[in-house]
């Protein structure tokens, strides 16, 4: 009867309010053994990728449109979990209201601080750059304001503020500022993120840039990445990697290497806590939307007394 009750319910509404609104997702869940060096090994079972999405967008006309998205993060994999349930949380993903027209895209909401981030975590999870403290650490921001220019022979730019983390007065005073530069040219592309973000506790400024470049060469495709962090307490630390995957019709084998130098602290001493981390893995195309797969992904670190992890996943996905 419930069931009756909705359908009729969805069935009366106005045609023009369902129009323009799409629903997409990306679920999938995986089984991962760990093994940290000098120890046994675990096994266990956790989302890899999780989405599910609705946007919409009005015509406001003289080529105005209002924009809009929520996205949340699903695990499947742990959702009874009281973490996992904080995560599946409502809108914890890019969601925004905003604007399009000639002039670019104006959003607002909590959005990804650093758009172009992350090209080297081209694996379904623990891609080589998993571990590293400072490449893809853009996260979606709350209460930020971002525009995004139009392409301009390939060139786009994207500017972003955030307002802080809440309306609380010292967390406020966390506000955080983005600039974006893209180029998509035929078969290749660059990037690069920069931002800063005000440690309202040392009231000073911490940084971070991350530089990115694609190649697509038929059915090859390389990524070379690049990423160097100063904290606000003045620590340092950069890192470099590369990844390629070959699609061979439904099957892609990937490869990934990602070093991790040591940090530099302010003082001028030098910590040795860098490391170098390596995967690889194939991916099989089960139809244009379900996917399945199987990698490995090592870290070896600097230090003598840091054992090495190695992680190993088979994993089923699919999109809508």
């Amino acid at each position: 009867m419930k069931k009756l009750i909705v359908l009729a319910t969805l069935a009366a509404l106005p045609a023009a309010a369902m129009a323009d609104v799409v629903i997409s997702g990306n679920l999938a869940v995986g089984i991962t053994n760990t093994k940290t060096s000098g120890t046994g090994s675990v096994t266990t079972e956790d989302r890899t990728s999780g989405e599910i999405k609705f946007a919409g967008k009005e015509d406001l006309g003289n080529g105005l449109k209002s924009i809009w998205q929520i996205a949340t993060k699903i695990n499947l994999a742990d959702s009874r979990d009281e973490t996992a349930a904080e995560e599946n949380a409502w809108g914890t993903r890019e969601s925004f209201v905003g604007l399009q027209g000639d002039f670019g895209t104006v959003k607002l909401g909590n959005i990804y601080n650093l758009p172009t981030s992350g090209q080297l975590a081209i694996f379904e999870d623990l891609s080589a750059t998993f571990d590293s403290a400072i490449y893809d650490t853009g996260t979606r921001v709350n209460n930020s304001v971002a525009y995004v220019t139009p392409s301009i022979a390939g060139f786009t730019a994207t500017v972003q503020h955030s307002f802080g983390k809440s309306k609380d007065a010292e967390a406020a005073k966390e506000y955080a500022q983005t600039l974006s530069l893209a180029y998509e040219g035929e078969g290749f592309g660059v990037s690069y993120d920069g931002r800063r973000a005000k440690d309202a506790t040392l009231d000073k400024t911490a940084k971070l840039h991350e530089l990115n470049a694609n190649v697509s060469l038929d059915a090859l495709n390389l990524v070379a990445g690049y990423a160097h962090a100063k904290a606000a307490n003045g620590d340092k630390r950069s890192g470099y990697g590369l990844s390629a995957s070959y699609a061979m019709g439904n099957l892609t084998p990937k490869i990934g290497f990602w070093k991790e130098g040591d940090k530099k602290e302010a003082d001028g001493d030098k910590i040795d806590d860098g490391h170098k981390a390596y995967a690889v893995g194939v991916e099989y195309a089960l139809s244009k939307r379900t996917r399945a797969g199987a990698q490995i992904s090592k870290v070896n670190y600097d230090a003598d007394s840091t054992p090495s992890v190695r992680r190993a996943m088979v994993y089923l996905g699919t999109k809508f």
